[in-house]
């Protein structure tokens, strides 16, 4: 009797990693939804001389506000995603190092974190954001970004693998400890996958799962019965959401 196939695991550094992602972003509107929002808060900054990408990824976020500061550093420890970095973003200073490790001098008045604590243990969390806030100028604002955790995407992730991913208790915690240097707020902002065909609602699906990691990964037959049954659009295709939670830290006056 043959084994089940099982979902690809995928390596973030190999061209099958890639080709899923550019899979969901083909798919989606989280990036639009997250460039609008983005654009309407950097528009309100006091000051622009430094944004700081913290988990720069490839650099398409990145490149979307170099034009409106002095200086841009970026931080990605990925070497592949590293060097398509570089090639969207010849301009900007970047480090190899993690968030902990780098040694960045200047302040920021932008502080970007989108989409990197789910590679994170949740356990590591407040060191992080710890560290992030640290990089921030007087004036300046820190936005941290993950799927909000009831997304149908992320409902997905509890429903495989238990577990889910949520800054409100982060929020809450730092608001705690340090309540009379920094102001803490989340907003939610609606955004979907929607595609026509099931090959990629499943590549989509299957992507999303590599969120995590998978030492015991779900069969393809389970993941393709879950698609069909809670991503399948009434009106034809999938769709399902990937709403986004910004979070956002400002130094108190």
């Amino acid at each position: 009797m043959s084994m089940p196939q099982r979902i690809n695991v995928f390596d973030s550094q190999t061209k099958e990693y890639h080709h899923a992602f550019q899979i969901f972003l083909d798919h989606t509107d989280q990036k639009l939804q997250a460039q609008q929002w983005l654009n309407q808060l950097v528009q309100t900054l006091p000051s622009r001389r430094v944004f700081i990408d913290a988990g720069a990824g490839n650099g398409k976020v990145t490149a979307w506000f170099t034009d409106a500061f002095d200086q841009t550093i970026a931080l990605e420890p990925n070497e592949s995603l590293r060097t398509e970095l570089k090639q969207h973003c010849p301009q900007v200073e970047v480090f190899p190092e993690g968030i902990l490790d780098a040694k960045i001098m200047s302040s920021g008045d932008f502080v970007l974190c989108s989409h990197v604590l789910y590679y994170i243990d949740s356990v590591e969390w407040m060191l992080y954001l710890e560290r992030l806030a640290s990089f921030l100028s007087p004036d300046g604002v820190l936005v941290v970004i993950l799927q909000h955790h009831n997304s149908e995407c992320m409902q997905m992730l509890q429903h495989f693998f238990d577990q889910s991913f949520d800054l409100t208790e982060l929020a809450q915690t730092f608001q705690n400890e340090n309540k009379d240097r920094y102001e803490v707020a989340i907003e939610t902002v609606p955004a979907h996958v929607t595609t026509s065909d099931f090959d990629s609602a499943y590549a989509v699906a299957e992507f999303m799962l590599n969120l995590l990691p998978m030492p015991n990964p779900p069969t393809r037959n389970d993941l393709e019965a879950y698609v069909r049954s809670y991503f399948t659009y009434p009106a034809g295709g999938f769709r399902f959401s990937c709403d986004q939670d910004f979070l956002q830290i400002r130094p108190r006056k």
